[in-house]
């Protein structure tokens, strides 16, 4: 996964070519979102990061933050469907999340979500980010305090890349 933050750069290239560095963490399928501040743009699809993305795909996402991922399978099947990132709509806007890694409580977590059709350890995490987004608060951090309350919850051994429609991106590592 890869994550960049450079406004007035062409940062699905930069992505791109992050992805093409760690294709050899996975190479099922291959992804790539782009905020703007005002919409997030996601292209992802099966095959290896060459494969997925041309230039004119590339030319399409068009933003200040983008979000990428190659995928090798660790929960869920290898189809597209589970290839990342992974959006989710919320009243605060939509969010993109990658991760790789693995949750050792995803029963658990799915139960307290009231979630039964998550394919992937990565959509649970990501539904959870979601419904601490949609408590309607907005003071300008939500990302932050969402993750700070899903963060607790989660057992295993992961990292994760989010960013939110606002342009907030962040990266986290969690050896437990």
């Amino acid at each position: 996964m890869f994550g960049v933050w450079a406004p007035g750069e062409d940062v699905s290239k930069l992505a791109y070519f992050g992805l093409y560095a760690l294709q050899h963490r996975g190479q099922e399928s291959a992804g790539i979102a782009v905020g703007d501040g005002s919409a997030i743009l996601v292209y992802k699809d099966m095959g290896l990061v060459s494969q997925v993305f041309d230039e004119r795909t590339l030319s399409s996402l068009v933003g200040h933050v983008a979000v990428g991922h190659c995928r090798y399978s660790t929960t869920g099947s290898s189809r597209w469907e589970n290839a990342q990132p992974t959006l989710a709509p919320t009243t605060e806007g939509t969010v993109a999340l990658g991760h790789n890694g693995n949750l050792t409580n995803t029963v658990e977590l799915a139960a307290q979500l009231g979630d039964d059709s998550s394919t992937t350890d990565s959509m649970l995490m990501l539904n959870a980010i979601a419904v601490e987004l949609d408590d309607g608060r907005s003071d300008g951090r939500q990302l932050e305090r969402a993750l700070m309350k899903v963060l607790p919850k989660l057992r295993g051994a992961f990292s994760l890349v989010v960013m939110d429609q606002g342009l907030s991106l962040i990266h986290i590592s969690e050896p437990t």
